[in-house]
């Protein structure tokens, strides 16, 4: 890439998914080939936290790169399209990079209202497992949207109300919103974005571009067609390590025929992940057939994780590690240079699991809305003082140690009880208003966070210091 050339710019977002469901994050069951082969030609972050729990104010955050205390986006709505929009006097990535020269265009789910800073989009608002009609239903309009779904009724006349008729059936309750698709896979509504996004990038382009490719999967339903929902076999899931444990860390107990629906229904959520990642490989092949992956900064994340059985639970909302420690690969341009062998926290490694022998990793603290002044970065258009996040640039580029503390904070739909969350490298203090308890877990030692350590003496003086972080960093921003 030349010194005055600036990068187009591919945000690619998954929605809902785990970070320990792709093979460069040691998944030994499902495949994830393209995306691990993406991570190998750029830098895997280990420790990604996002902003949020839930959809909308995680994703506002990722894109203005402020905290939801700052852009006062910090809860969702039970209706979603009543859900505060992002503020006026906030500017989105989108917006700052069409007002410095680039094409701006995004295609599927944004999840930042309103969808400002676009010289074109076709969007859906997700999935949403609530919905079991395309209208009528107290909290709204089905969210697949009407871009979608004229789509596919000229496509496939009837098929929109099918997908919903669909959901209507007995055994769409019984394992908890997992079914086999009715639709075939050229009509689900991640290929659709993703041939979106693909003829976006097969056209002419006088200009640099930002494009994101929002996937609606995996979050629930867990919906995938054929042949990805029949592709992992339920009997051979193995469940998460906490599936019997409940969220105080007591022992739970299950039945038979809970242990079935679980498998059936992270076997359709793998399904979902590996439909996506054979997406992912279509748009990259798409990027080398055009000679365009020379100069375009390729970036994967997800906005939040899900619970997937965790301690008997589904969707998120806690501040479990598999709720927000997220998936986030970048691959800066061809042209310019990473960090090499030797650099601190970012360096060629070995890793279970992945898909090849070396991934290049930053394994210090950074935080998902940290991509927002990295893009900027990258596209030269300045980064605005009052952006709380960080460039990503200097650890990709030269290595570095991250981030002292990873804040995270979630505020109920009905807005009755607010929880903040601070992460170190060893240790996570979670705060609560009042509904939940106060949580001090030591990740080191109990990486699977099954023993609150807030009342132990021994823990005290760590606990007052994770306590002034959180105080500290809230109050500078």
């Amino acid at each position: 890439m030349s010194v005055e050339a600036r990068p187009n710019i591919l945000f690619i977002t998954t929605d809902q998914q785990r970070t320990d469901t792709l093979g460069v994050y040691g998944s030994r069951q499902v495949k994830t080939p393209h995306v691990d082969a993406l991570a190998r030609q750029g830098t895997l972050f280990e420790r990604a936290y996002s902003q949020n729990t839930v959809c909308i104010p995680a994703r506002t955050s990722m894109a203005t790169g402020r905290y939801i205390h700052q852009h006062t986006v910090d809860y969702m709505e039970e209706v979603i399209d009543d859900t505060p929009p992002t503020p006026a006097w906030e500017r989105t990535i989108p917006e700052r990079l069409q007002t410095a020269g680039y094409h701006t265009a995004a295609f599927g789910k944004l999840h930042v209202w309103p969808e400002r800073g676009y010289d074109e989009k076709i969007t859906t608002g997700g999935k949403g497992a609530r919905w079991t009609k395309s209208a009528g239903l107290p909290f709204g309009l089905g969210p697949l949207g009407r871009d979608y779904a004229a789509w596919l009724e000229a496509r496939h006349p009837g098929g929109y109300e099918l997908i919903y008729e669909q959901r209507r059936r007995p055994e769409y309750r019984k394992f908890r919103s997992a079914l086999d698709n009715v639709l075939p896979l050229e009509e689900y509504v991640d290929w659709w974005i993703t041939q979106n996004t693909i003829d976006f990038l097969k056209r002419g382009h006088d200009r640099p571009f930002y494009v994101q490719c929002g996937f609606c999967g995996p979050h629930d339903p867990m919906d995938p067609p054929e042949p990805y929902c029949r592709m992992y076999d339920p009997d051979e899931v193995e469940l998460p390590p906490n599936y019997r444990i409940n969220l105080d860390g007591s022992p739970r107990d299950t039945t038979e025929e809970e242990d079935a629906i679980a498998r059936y229904h992270i076997a359709h959520y793998w399904g979902l992940v590996t439909l996506i990642d054979d997406m992912v490989g279509k748009i990259v092949a798409t990027l080398e057939e055009t000679g365009l992956v020379e100069n375009t900064l390729v970036i994967y994340v997800s906005d939040h994780g899900e619970m997937l059985w965790e301690r008997g639970r589904l969707a998120k909302s806690f501040f479990y590690e598999p709720i927000i420690r997220m998936p986030m690969i970048v691959v800066p341009p061809k042209g310019v240079a990473s960090c090499g062998t030797g650099a601190p926290a970012c360096a060629k490694t070995s890793r279970p699991g992945a898909a090849g022998p070396h991934v290049k990793t930053v394994s210090g603290i950074v935080e998902t809305f940290d991509l927002a002044p990295t893009m900027l970065d990258y596209a030269r258009a300045g980064i605005p003082p009052e952006m709380t996040a960080a460039s990503l640039r200097p650890l990709i580029e030269s290595g570095g140690s991250g981030k002292e503390v990873a804040l995270s904070e979630f505020v109920a739909s009905d807005r009755s009880f607010r929880t903040v969350c601070a992460v170190t490298g060893r240790f996570k203090y979670v705060w609560s208003s009042g509904v939940r308890p106060e949580e001090f877990f030591d990740l080191a030692n109990d990486p699977l966070e099954r023993t609150n350590l807030i009342d132990e003496a021994e823990h005290q003086g760590e606990i007052a210091r994770h306590r002034k972080l959180m105080i500290d960093r809230l109050s500078a921003t």
